[in-house]
């Protein structure tokens, strides 16, 4: 959009989209670090599910998975059920 470039606001998303994809593979890295050091990668990241979320899941029981997940993680509700759906959805 024309308004975009008055604002520099195209600048600020492609800017933002870098960024994401850094953050990201710091993530996988730091993850692949703390499983090599046997640190428990929820700590790392949180939108990780383990395995008793991933059996609720398997088994129906996705608001039982997000509950779990969010008493072991600290995680929001947002952010359990994005978790939740990114495992059912694929």
């Amino acid at each position: 959009m024309k308004g975009d470039n008055l604002f520099g606001i195209g600048a600020l998303n492609a800017r933002i989209a870098r960024l994401e994809l850094q953050v990201q593979a710091q993530g996988q890295a730091i993850n692949a670090m703390a499983e090599k050091l046997g640190i428990d990668p929820v700590v790392v990241d949180p939108m990780r599910l383990d395995a008793e979320e991933i059996r609720l899941i398997q088994g129906g029981k996705a608001i039982a998975a997000m509950k779990h997940h969010r008493e072991r993680t600290g995680s929001s509700l947002i952010q359990s059920k994005e978790a939740v759906d990114r495992v059912r959805h694929s």
